[in-house]
């Protein structure tokens, strides 16, 4: 269809081109040959009289003029997609459709297995998706992007003090936090008070020596005490392992550490320092809201989070 000379079919690849910056990706994303998406840049440069992308470094950079469009290309875009939804049915009974889902190895771990119970009874065609990204402060804003934006995933969780103020989302889950030790670690027989176990061993979930890799990490950090780290991983599922038969302790999420608790011999106790309480939040791109199907997933979700 041509609008004012411009064919409105193209501004889905300038959108797949903005996502990608990369002509090769954005002909996978449409589901286009390269060739295609090439030709059909050409018709955009000769339209806007701009070159809309320029080469940088393996990657195709937007113009001045192209950044100037994000926001009318979000708006058309967002209404296209509202009026293609607009009659759109969602039968979970009978639908077959895939969800992604990005979250922490924690979350994951504790809500996705209940999630996919449920869809077993009552959307026996829905599929799954799920991949984990560590959030952490300062790249939360860019990791989500990423997820949400390149169309990587349809939802996001994540905790509430890292959500993204571009995207819509909803409060999921509380959780709190427990320290798990071994049944037969002598050093974690009774109450521990913070002196006796800030002299243990901990097993931590790290990113990177200086980003802490879980809320737990920072609480303690910002009250001032140094705990002696003897190992650190990158996934919250590798700690256990680590803590059973040694005399290592480690804090975690009350929900996964009850989960850990029912898999491994493992002693929960109350962790001697007053961390609060965390929420974890469910995020998903504006331009989904009217999605049927993905609103009675997220719906779904909270239904599921909900029961304890």
């Amino acid at each position: 269809m041509r609008f004012h000379g411009l064919d409105l079919n193209l501004l889905g690849a300038l959108d797949a081109l903005r996502i990608e910056q990369n002509v090769t990706r954005a002909a996978l994303r449409l589901n286009l040959t390269q060739s295609a998406v090439s030709a059909a840049l050409g018709r955009l440069r000769e339209h806007f009289d701009d070159p809309l992308f320029v080469p940088v470094g393996g990657r195709m950079l937007p113009t001045a003029l192209m950044q100037a469009l994000f926001p009318q290309l979000d708006a058309f875009l967002g209404v296209s997609r509202a009026l293609t939804f607009a009659n759109a049915r969602f039968d979970p009974a009978t639908a077959q459709r895939r969800f992604h889902v990005t979250a922490s190895d924690y979350v994951l771990a504790v809500l996705m297995p209940r999630v996919q119970r449920r869809l077993l009874d009552e959307a026996p065609g829905i599929r799954l998706a799920l991949g984990t990204l560590p959030f952490h402060a300062g790249q939360a804003d860019r990791l989500v992007a990423e997820a949400l934006d390149r169309g990587n995933s349809d939802l996001v969780i994540l905790p509430d003090r890292y959500r993204s103020a571009a995207h819509p989302g909803a409060p999921l889950f509380e959780d709190d936090f427990t320290t798990i030790a071994w049944v037969d670690n002598p050093d974690a027989d009774g109450e521990l008070t913070l002196s006796r176990f800030l002299e243990l061993e901990h097993v931590v979930r790290e990113i990177s020596p200086e980003m802490p890799g879980s809320l737990e990490a920072e609480f303690f950090q910002q009250a001032g005490h140094q705990r002696r780290i003897a190992i650190t991983v990158d996934q919250f599922g590798l700690i256990p392992e680590f803590v059973v038969g040694s005399r290592r302790v480690a804090t975690l999420h009350t929900q996964l550490a009850r989960l850990y608790a029912r898999r491994f011999p493992l002693r929960l106790l109350p962790p001697p320092l007053d961390l609060p309480a965390t929420v974890q939040v469910l995020q998903w791109h504006a331009w989904q809201e009217a999605d049927p199907g993905l609103t009675w997933f997220r719906q779904l979700l909270l239904d599921v989070a909900a029961e304890r």
